[in-house]
């Protein structure tokens, strides 16, 4: 009984901090639209993080939306398909998306 109360105080906690890192999620969906430039490097490691972590947790949808995301991201920083930033936004605002259903 402990163990499942300190879980779920961890999970709390863990949501409380993705949900103040969706801001630079949000911002990156809002440059990629805008056409302005984006550290996609940086942008795949934040996915990254929610990929692994939000599975941990018991996000499953989140982990799996950031899958997704990362995906596409590594494809695209290997060369291996075309950067098509309307398709990044839409896969991150997935994510973004995915955070803010947790936090409800």
């Amino acid at each position: 009984m402990a163990d499942m109360q300190e879980y779920e105080a961890l999970r709390r906690e863990y949501l409380q901090g993705v949900v103040e890192r969706a801001e630079q999620l949000r911002a990156g969906v809002q440059a990629l639209r805008q056409g302005r430039p984006v550290d996609l490097k940086a942008l795949r490691q934040e996915v990254h993080k929610l990929r692994g972590s939000g599975g941990f947790y018991g996000y499953r949808s989140l982990s799996e939306a950031a899958g997704r995301a990362e995906d596409r991201l590594n494809l695209v920083l290997d060369g291996e398909i075309p950067r098509d930033d309307s398709q990044l936004a839409d896969l991150v605002a997935q994510v973004v998306a995915e955070i803010e259903a947790a936090a409800r």
